[in-house]
């Protein structure tokens, strides 16, 4: 970024990713969520949607989902779009009955 809170043309073409960690034991009912939440993400436009389990470090046993979204732009669409989609408002209400939301990143791909 040129100045705080201003993007320049050249930040705005670079991959946005959102990871986001989960604690669940209920293995079934995660990668079942994580299909539809994956159905629902790439209708609104995400480049993918993919589950991963951690199996060493501080976080050994959490999930991880990550989206990835082409520009900073497509993220504020499709992040609008899942905030006003029903599917996924229930998919997040029944979420919370089988995992607790650990924590969120975003970041901002660097083009080499």
């Amino acid at each position: 970024m040129s100045k705080a809170n201003e993007f320049t043309k050249e930040d705005i073409s670079m991959s946005i990713a959102q990871f986001t960690r989960f604690k669940s034991d209920k293995s079934e009912e995660m990668i079942a969520a994580a299909k539809e939440a994956k159905a629902i993400f790439e209708r609104h436009g995400a480049e993918f949607l993919r589950l991963s389990r951690f199996h060493t470090g501080a976080w050994a046993g959490e999930w991880l989902a990550v989206t990835r979204y082409s520009n900073w732009e497509v993220y504020g669409k499709v992040q609008e779009g899942v905030s006003k989609d029903p599917a996924f408002a229930k998919l997040v209400t029944h979420m919370r009955t089988i995992a607790e939301l650990t924590g969120r990143n975003i970041t901002v791909g660097v083009d080499l």
